[in-house]
């Protein structure tokens, strides 16, 4: 019997689907975010990994001609802190000198320029000083002096044998010292006017015709209004001995550093004009009588130092426990200036503070020289910086030089300034130098103050004086010390209240 066939339509019904198999790999990358996603976080990743790793800093290498026991691991340092570190060193191909791979720290690369200065710094002891001690019992180090500013990077540096002798000048004005023999002056040798260091010596050699010894010095800024076509130089050094039968027998010495090193005086005759940087001198064996007497006339500066005033403050006080009465007195000082209606006496008004300790309205300020009176306001001005100069007429009786209104500065940015006052027993004159580099200008709603950074002046002998500008020796305005710092402000200084 054959088995039944199904019908067509059966076929139909029982027949199975059929896979159709579609590449979607490539589609769902592309399509899907997730991905992305990833992608950016990768990143991130390993941008967040580069950025936390520490950078190594710029590696140079120092030529020195001997390694004075220096050793990997030392360091280098700048201004006492630690800013390299030696990675290794190694003789040269000639075994003439070392090489010294230093890695400078991140914070330091700006250390890598051309000029830069490197030496290694061990004991050094001789009749001049000490120098180094540290490193008698320490590691041995490498110190640094920056090349100048703006000088373009560098990896491969000449070590110095010695510490530079300008370390520690500064910025300054060079001269030539020329003399028929070197008198002991050496390399590093000092330059002192009136016994005071104003530079040193940088180099001693012969001229290019042999004929003169010449010496390369650099004298400090602060002092370059000294070095003018008066200055006159000579050799110090050594002992000398001067012996007659009126005076009898007269030892002349200088100092340790001066008999071991030599050094090199001067003095300024009068006033002389500025010269260029590089001026040849004269310097004689030793110094001409002459010049101490024309050096007394001479002024270091050549602002006309003028308008303080000295005045005191007076008053009486209850006396111990109450009984009786005691005096009291405050020097300080004022200016002396010219207004339209007058001239008038300008002071620090916190000085009024002592008003309100006086007994029986005592409290009077008078000029200190002559005891003159001047008129005392009754009540406590406000505490605004305008009100902290005061201004009261200047009494009829009273001769002095003032300062006139066309005297008194109007500019804002600060300079090179010189505060005076006056001696309160002769005509003279005193000034203490404020550098631009230390004042700040201060500006506020409705007026400004200039403020000073390193002032070291001693209030009882400032406080109140005149401050000149160094250039044009017009009046800036007075200086005021109190317990938060010293300022230079103008108050009525501008406006002659």
């Amino acid at each position: 019997m054959k088995p039944s066939t199904p019908s067509q339509s059966q076929s139909d019904a029982y027949q199975f689907p059929t896979a159709v198999v579609v590449d979607r790999s490539a589609a769902t990358l592309a399509k899907s975010r997730f991905w992305y996603l990833a992608l950016a976080c990768l990143v991130i990743s390993i941008g967040l990994v580069v950025w936390s790793m520490p950078s190594e800093g710029a590696r140079i290498q120092i030529h020195f001609p001997q390694g004075h026991g220096l050793r990997a691991e030392d360091p280098v340092r700048y201004r006492g802190i630690d800013v390299g570190v030696v990675e290794s060193i190694v003789l040269t191909d000639r075994l003439d000198a070392v090489d010294v791979h230093v890695r400078l720290f991140p914070s330091a690369e700006q250390l890598a320029v051309e000029g830069t200065k490197f030496w290694i710094v061990r004991p050094r002891l001789s009749l001049s000083g000490v120098s180094g001690l540290e490193t008698a019992v320490g590691h041995k180090y490498i110190k640094v002096q920056p090349g100048p500013a703006g000088q373009s990077s560098a990896r491969y540096f000449d070590g110095m044998a010695d510490a530079p002798v300008d370390q520690g000048i500064g910025k300054g004005i060079e001269i030539l010292l020329q003399s028929d023999s070197r008198h002991s002056v050496n390399v590093g040798s000092a330059i002192h006017f009136r016994g005071v260091d104003i530079g040193k010596i940088l180099s001693v050699q012969l001229s290019a015709d042999a004929r003169k010894v010449e010496l390369r010095g650099r004298v400090d800024e602060t002092y370059r209004s000294l070095i003018t076509t008066e200055a006159k130089f000579w050799a110090t050094g050594g002992v000398d001995f001067d012996f007659s039968l009126t005076k009898g027998l007269k030892l002349d010495t200088q100092s340790l550093e001066t008999l071991a090193r030599g050094g090199v005086s001067m003095l300024v005759t009068g006033d002389g004009g500025p010269v260029p940087p590089g001026h040849a001198f004269p310097m004689a064996a030793s110094v001409n009588e002459d010049w101490i007497d024309q050096a007394n006339d001479f002024r270091a500066t050549s602002v006309n130092l003028r308008g303080a005033v000295n005045l005191a403050a007076s008053w009486q006080e209850p006396g111990l426990l109450g009984i009786g009465k005691r005096n009291r007195s405050e020097p300080f000082s004022g200016i002396a200036i010219s207004t339209s209606s007058g001239p008038v006496v300008l002071y620090p008004t916190d000085v009024l503070k002592w008003q309100k300790l006086a007994l029986n309205d005592s409290f009077e300020i008078v000029f200190a020289a002559t005891q003159i009176r001047l008129p005392v306001p009754q009540t406590f001005p406000g505490e605004a910086d305008e009100a902290s100069i005061a201004s009261v007429p200047m009494p009829p009786q009273v001769e002095i030089e003032i300062i006139e209104q066309s005297e008194i500065s109007q500019a804002l940015e600060p300079a090179d300034w010189v505060a005076v006052r006056k001696s309160v027993s002769t005509e003279i004159f005193h000034h203490l130098p404020l550098k631009s580099q230390s004042i700040k200008l201060d500006r506020y709603a409705g007026g400004h103050h200039w403020t000073l950074s390193s002032f070291r002046g001693d209030r009882s002998v400032w406080h109140g004086t005149p401050v000149l500008e160094q250039a044009t020796g017009k009046l800036v305005g007075m200086l005021l010390i109190d317990d938060s710092g010293a300022t230079v402000r103008r108050g009525a200084v501008n406006n002659g209240r």
